[in-house]
C-alpha cells in the first residue's frame, strides 16, 4: 500500500522544529541564542552590582543585545564562507586535519536542508 495524504491530519514532523518559527536554523543559532541571553544578564548583574539602579542596568543590558547579534551572527557568517572555501577538499577526501581552516560547526545538514528549500 502507498502513502496517503490526510488533508485532515497532515504530517508535522517537519513544521513543528522550533515551534515553526524557524525552519532551517543555522547551526550557529544556538549559540547565538545563549551567547544573547548570557550578555544579557551578565551585562544586568554588572552595571546594576555597579551602580545600585535598576533601570541603568536594564538599558545597559538592552544595548547588548544588538551587539552579541551582530558579532554571532558575523561570526556564522564567516565560519560558513570557510566551510564553503573548503567544499572541494571535502569531496576528495582530504581528512579534516589537513584542512587549511577549522570550522566551528558542522554544516553539512545545513546546506542538504537549504537544497531541498528551493528545491
Amino acid at each position: 500500500m502507498g502513502e496517503s495524504i490526510d488533508p485532515e491530519n497532515p504530517d508535522t514532523s517537519e513544521s513543528s522544529k522550533f515551534f515553526g518559527i524557524f525552519k532551517n536554523p543555522d547551526p550557529g543559532f544556538t549559540q547565538t541564542s545563549i551567547s544573547l541571553f548570557t550578555n544579557f544578564m551578565l551585562a544586568n548583574m554588572f552595571v546594576y552590582g555597579v551602580t545600585g539602579r535598576a533601570k541603568l542596568a536594564y538599558v545597559a543590558s538592552m544595548v547588548s543585545i544588538p551587539c552579541s547579534v551582530i558579532l554571532s551572527v558575523r561570526d556564522s557568517q564567516k565560519d560558513y564562507e570557510k566551510w564553503k572555501e573548503m567544499r572541494l577538499l571535502r569531496l576528495k577526501g582530504v581528512p579534516e586535519r589537513f584542512m587549511p581552516y577549522k570550522c566551528k560547526y558542522d554544516w553539512t545538514d545545513y546546506d542538504l536542508r537549504k537544497l531541498r528549500a528551493e528545491n
